[in-house]
């Protein structure tokens, strides 16, 4: 998927979510900046950090309205994986578990 084929709304619940992910445990580690520099060039999506830091000034409940706001399941299974995928980078942390769970429920997805 590319980061063009979602809408802005649920472009910036992404790049929210990516900020949220990387940044639980209380530090960005360069294996993180490593692995969103990588998702950047693999989604096509040059201005994923600058929608990370957009994101920024949103307020919790805002990122969770877009969130709660994706329909697509093609979508919500995508923008889930990757997030495991960052969230494995420096190993699971309690709140980056938490965040996982809690979309598992919003988006009303399987374990895998």
């Amino acid at each position: 998927m590319k980061f063009d084929d979602l809408s802005i709304d649920e472009q910036l619940a992404f790049a929210g979510l990516i900020r949220l992910i990387v940044r639980m445990d209380g530090e960005l580690t360069p294996a993180e900046v490593s692995a969103v520099s990588g998702l950047a060039k693999e989604i096509d999506a040059p201005q994923l950090w600058m929608m990370m830091t957009d994101s920024r000034s949103l307020e919790m409940t805002e990122v969770s309205k877009r969130v709660e706001a994706v329909e697509s399941r093609e979508v919500r299974e995508w923008m889930y994986g990757v997030l495991v995928g960052l969230a494995a980078v420096d190993g699971f942390d309690s709140a980056e578990t938490q965040l996982l769970d809690w979309l598992m429920s919003v988006w009303e997805l399987q374990e895998p």
